[in-house]
């Protein structure tokens, strides 16, 4: 009886650590299982995250991203972490935390976006040797934004050797995929003889490529073009059409600079009122010159830092 009792134990034993090894080894076919239709609940989330209903789409994306495999999923949770979409403030440890995941899985987008994590220390200790190293997986793999901020590391010398041509290389490779800042900064290095030539008309073309796909810093960079006559004939007025373009969706060197075009009257007409208007909006921004120039103008001083030359320079990303 004793040995038909231990038998029996031994065997239940078994079965039950069988049964543990099996969900353990099938515990995501099984999540998987209580959720139903997958592909269903993702286009119900990537909708509620199109429509902006975010509470709901943080809520779909929480169930999506416990799935083992599901990688763009963590990366969609991370992301909104990380901006703060549908959560009361941003999440950087959580936002990093889903990155790392989905990076793990060799997903580019969370591999660009741990560097940028790393090279401006959110959620993590700065480190710009961990920044390019994550640029340079994106990069190498064909992420186009991760090839313009690797591109950016090896024009500053960040976490790398200072190297222009590399630099220029990495934009380039970046507009062949469309990407936007890549054109804007390929024109940079065109206007400024960084890794090739200085090359205005061809600053110019680059520019004009991405501004016509709305890019606010390439609008402000064809307006300081026209205010110096490279690439283009000499037009203060030129110039101060595209600041306006780009102070309006936002630029704050483009509303600063805009606001020194009406104080000085310099390709406009001069208007205090706008200059102030301008000089705010930057200063909001957190523009210092701006807010110098707002207070000396509430205070109805004169602004002795301006040149009635009208100076601005050019932006990269």
């Amino acid at each position: 009886m004793k040995r038909l009792r231990s038998f029996l134990i031994g065997v239940l034993s078994c079965f039950l650590l069988i049964g543990i090894l099996g969900a353990i080894f099938f515990r995501n076919n099984i999540y998987v299982w209580t959720l139903g239709d997958v592909g269903t609940l993702y286009m119900e989330a990537m909708e509620c995250y199109k429509n902006r209903r975010y509470e709901d789409a943080i809520s779909l994306f929480e169930k999506l991203a416990a799935i083992d495999t599901a990688v763009y999923c963590k990366f969609m949770l991370g992301d909104m972490y990380y901006r703060g979409l549908g959560i009361a403030q941003p999440d950087y440890n959580m936002a990093f935390s889903l990155f790392k995941k989905s990076a793990d899985l060799n997903n580019t987008d969370a591999h660009n976006n741990l560097g940028i994590m790393y090279l401006l220390g959110q959620g993590v200790v700065p480190d710009n040797t961990k920044a390019f190293y994550h640029f340079n997986y994106g990069a190498v793999n064909g992420n186009s934004q991760a090839q313009v901020c690797l591109g950016t590391m090896y024009r500053r010398g960040l976490g790398t050797v200072k190297d222009s041509r590399k630099a220029f290389e990495w934009y380039r490779r970046a507009t062949a995929h469309g990407n936007v800042d890549g054109m804007n900064n390929l024109g940079y290095m065109y206007a400024n003889g960084l890794g090739i030539s200085m090359n205005a008309d061809l600053a110019m073309y680059w520019y004009q490529k991405a501004a016509a796909l709305n890019h606010s810093k390439a609008q402000y960079n064809i307006g300081v073009l026209y205010a110096e006559g490279r690439g283009c004939e000499f037009n203060l007025a030129k110039c101060a059409e595209w600041l306006t373009k780009s102070a309006l969706q936002g630029e704050k060197a483009a509303q600063f600079n805009l606001g020194n075009m009406y104080y000085l009257g310099k390709g406009v007409e001069r208007d205090l009122l706008k200059a102030e208007m301008w000089y705010r909006l930057a200063a909001d921004q957190g523009h210092n010159n701006a807010k110098r120039f707002l207070s000396h103008l509430e205070q109805h001083k004169e602004i002795l830092e301006l040149d009635s030359n009208f100076v601005i320079h050019l932006i990269p990303e």
